[in-house]
Order: structure tokens, then C-alpha cells, then sequence
């Protein structure tokens, strides 16, 4: 997997076109995992290509899943991880709260 920037936008009557970058992989040429740190969720999502930046589609069906995770902090390394500890840190979750 190849890390990449994922762009969001969302166009707003007030406040125009808002974008927002996530770091992210590519998972094949139509789909990318990325993280939202704020909300602490992963995002599996349709991507197209447009001028060098890979963009959510958007609209039914493009979103895969959306997991909220317990650490933001595997997504650094998750070029390194295996398929078992990526499932692992994306359905771990804080049972002690």
C-alpha cells in the first residue's frame, strides 16, 4: 500500500467549498484507507484521480466502512503492518471505560 493525501469537499451554501486533506493508503486504484484524527475513525472509501490528487466520490455506496479505533497512532506505520495486526488495531477497542 502506498501512502497518499485523501481530499474531501464539501461544498457549503455559506461557507463555500470546504476542503479537508487525511493522510491515507491507497488499498487499489479506486479505493483508499484514511484516518480522520479528530474523530479517531478509519475510513475505507472510493477515490478517483483528478489532477495528481485523489478525491472521495462521494454519493451511495461510496463509503466502505468508517471504524472508530481506540489509537490513531498504528496509521503511521500501517504501510509495515500485516493484514492480521491491521484487523487487530482496526477492531480493538477500550473495554476498561
Amino acid at each position: 500500500m502506498n501512502k497518499i493525501v485523501v481530499i474531501t469537499e464539501i461544498h457549503d451554501i455559506e461557507e463555500g467549498t470546504v476542503r479537508s486533506e487525511y493522510p491515507g493508503v491507497l488499498v487499489d486504484a479506486r479505493h483508499a484507507f484514511y484516518i480522520d484524527t479528530e474523530y479517531k475513525t478509519v475510513i475505507l472509501e472510493r477515490i478517483d484521480r483528478v489532477n495528481g490528487e485523489y478525491r472521495t466520490t462521494g454519493g451511495p455506496g461510496s463509503v466502505g466502512f468508517d471504524l472508530v479505533v481506540d489509537d490513531v497512532a498504528f496509521f503511521d506505520r500501517i504501510t509495515e503492518m500485516s493484514a492480521v495486526e491491521l484487523l487487530a488495531a482496526l477492531v480493538r477497542r477500550n473495554v476498561s471505560a
